[in-house]
Formats: structure tokens, C-alpha cells, sequence
């Protein structure tokens, strides 16, 4: 009797001592569910250097990164593209958000050199139109044009040599005539622009979550005077521009011939074909 005793003891106290157990655990478990849950902080992503930047130097697009940041200073760029080609208006460091306060906006020609001015050139060539051309890189012109007229300087058919005799005109293929030429030289790349869309138009592009329209673009060069109207002849011309980009080193200027139709034949020997009789 005494022996079953003692075992109604001893399980009593054990299936106590789990109870005990299992309130703790329960009142630990109620208290931390009751604690209030750190809210999460939106991030957006903001315009950061990816390195250094030396004041007064030209951004360029291996010089930023996006990054999204939660804490995020007024002013913060959100576009690269806004960024790039700009100034800095002091040195930024790696990492650093950079502002509208940080970049140099506006003309600021007052860094133009009193012997150079700038003339514009519609940014329309592949290496321009596809962003390989930025501010403070080199460029050569390069410029091809139809040197055979429209209109025929002689408005007969045949030309008469002398009594009786008399050769035909032969029709030529205008698109053989082509002339290219390298032309100006070592060119800096003063600044590069888009055209400007007005305020109701960028608002309502912004409101409405859509992609920012491809403006136009034109690259800003520091030419010789003389030099700015040889350009201008260029750009007036019925003739296509193209841009060699160079090393902001190399002073080099190239002596290079023209090249035509003829120059082809010549040095690749190339034979036309023979006209059917």
C-alpha cells in the first residue's frame, strides 16, 4: 500500500514539473510573438560613384552605378543618364549619392579656351548616336561626299571633237563617284546635349511610369576658328559625317589619302565588270 503510494507521488510531481515547464515555454513563446515587428524601410535606387571623381572632371557612364539606398539625401540622382556628361563640382567619393548640388550645370564657358570656339555637330554618326562619344574625348571628322554633279555640264548627248567625228556620253553609276576624306583632326568634345522637352511633357512622362522618350543629341566641339568653318561647309553640304574616335593622347595628325572609286581599283585590284555589247 505504502509502495503505491510513493509511485502516485512521483508521477504526480513529474507531470508537475512538465506542466511547469510548458508554461514557460508558452509565456516566452506569447512574449516574443508580442513584440512589435521592426517595419521595413522602402529602398530606392539612387546615382552613386563607382570611383573616384576628381572636381571639375567630366562624369562618365564607368564612373556611376545605380544602388538602391534607404536613407536617401534630397537632390539624389535617380538616372545615370542625367549624370553623365556633367562636371563635378567637387570631389566625390567611391560610394558617395551623388546631388544636384555635386554637378556642374549649365554652359560654363568660361572653361573655353580664348583661341577655340564651340560649334555643334548633330550627334547622328553610330559611335554618337550609341553613346561611345562623351565629353572630353577626341574625335577625327570624316566626310564623304558625291563629287559627280546632277545636272550634266554638257547638256548635249554627244560631243563633238571635230568635223565628223564625235564621241557618245557615258552613263556613269552615281554611287561610284563617292569621295571620302579625312578632314579635321583631334577634336574635343566639349560637352554633349539633348534637346530640350518642356516641363508639361516631363511631368506628365513621370506620372505616367513611362520610359523617358530618345531625344535628340548633339556633340559641343572646341574648334580653331577657321577650323569652325570648314565645319560648317561640311555640315551644309549634301555629304554624310562620320566621327573616328581617338586617344585623348595622341597629338598625331594622320596624313592619310582620299579615297575613291579609283583608289579601290588601284589598291585591291578590283576590275569592273566588262559592258555587254
Amino acid at each position: 500500500m505504502k509502495r503505491r503510494n510513493w509511485l502516485w507521488f512521483g508521477a504526480s510531481g513529474i507531470l508537475a514539473v512538465g506542466a511547469g515547464v510548458l508554461a514557460i515555454l508558452a509565456l516566452r513563446y506569447a512574449a516574443g510573438s508580442a513584440q512589435p515587428t521592426t517595419p521595413t524601410v522602402p529602398q530606392q535606387s539612387v546615382v552613386v560613384a563607382l570611383n573616384p571623381i576628381a572636381a571639375r572632371s567630366f562624369i562618365r557612364i564607368d564612373n556611376v552605378k545605380l544602388e538602391a539606398r534607404a536613407d536617401i539625401p534630397s537632390g539624389a540622382f535617380v538616372e545615370p543618364n542625367k549624370v553623365v556628361g556633367q562636371r563635378a563640382a567637387h570631389d566625390i567619393a567611391v560610394g558617395e549619392v551623388i546631388r544636384v548640388q555635386d554637378v556642374i550645370t549649365g554652359s560654363n564657358s568660361s572653361d573655353i579656351p580664348e583661341d577655340r570656339v564651340v560649334v555643334a555637330v548633330p550627334a547622328d554618326d553610330i559611335l554618337s548616336g550609341w553613346g561611345a562619344v562623351l565629353p572630353g574625348d577626341h574625335v577625327d571628322v570624316l566626310f564623304t561626299l558625291d563629287l559627280i554633279l546632277e545636272t550634266p555640264m554638257y547638256p548635249e548627248e554627244t560631243i563633238t571633237l571635230q568635223e565628223g567625228e564625235s564621241i557618245q556620253r557615258l552613263e556613269r553609276d552615281q554611287s561610284l563617284d563617292n569621295v571620302s576624306v579625312l578632314t579635321l583632326q583631334n577634336l574635343e568634345v566639349w560637352r554633349v546635349i539633348e534637346a530640350p522637352i518642356s516641363e508639361p511633357e516631363a511631368v506628365q512622362e513621370q506620372q505616367a511610369g513611362e520610359e523617358p522618350v530618345v531625344r535628340e543629341k548633339a556633340l559641343l566641339l572646341k574648334v580653331d576658328p577657321q577650323d569652325a568653318v570648314v565645319l560648317k561647309y561640311l555640315l551644309d553640304s549634301e555629304g554624310k559625317i562620320d566621327l573616328a574616335l581617338r586617344s585623348p593622347t595622341n597629338q598625331t595628325l594622320f596624313d592619310v589619302d582620299s579615297v575613291n572609286i579609283n583608289y579601290l581599283l588601284l589598291r585591291y585590284g578590283m576590275a569592273l565588270p566588262e559592258q555587254p555589247e
